[in-house]
């Protein structure tokens, strides 16, 4: 697992209302990941890491249950993949929150 699967993991959730996703609208500023060494089995020879997700994005407007709900998404979405134990999301607020 690296940053660049974690970007092509986001590329399956959008924002509310927008036909193109989260990488494609240019929301993402960072993802990254760091082995979790609290994650289940860590430590122990044999066993896989795990990773913890940190993502920062754009909020995608000013609708605050829009934002809470993207967070949603993509904690489903990454939590979904075996590699990833924790996700961490932090939402900027938006560039325009006016439009």
């Amino acid at each position: 697992m690296t940053d660049a699967d974690l970007l092509l993991l986001l590329q399956d959730c959008y924002a509310p209302g927008s036909r193109r996703n989260i990488v494609a609208a240019n929301l993402v500023r960072s993802a990254t990941l760091t082995q979790d060494g609290d994650s289940p089995g860590s430590g122990i020879p044999g066993v896989p890491p795990r990773f913890h997700a940190h993502i920062t994005l754009r909020s995608p407007g000013n609708d605050e249950a829009a934002s809470l709900q993207l967070s949603a998404q993509i904690e489903n979405r990454l939590l979904g993949v075996k590699a990833i134990s924790r996700v961490t999301v932090t939402l900027l607020p938006a560039l325009f929150p006016i439009l």
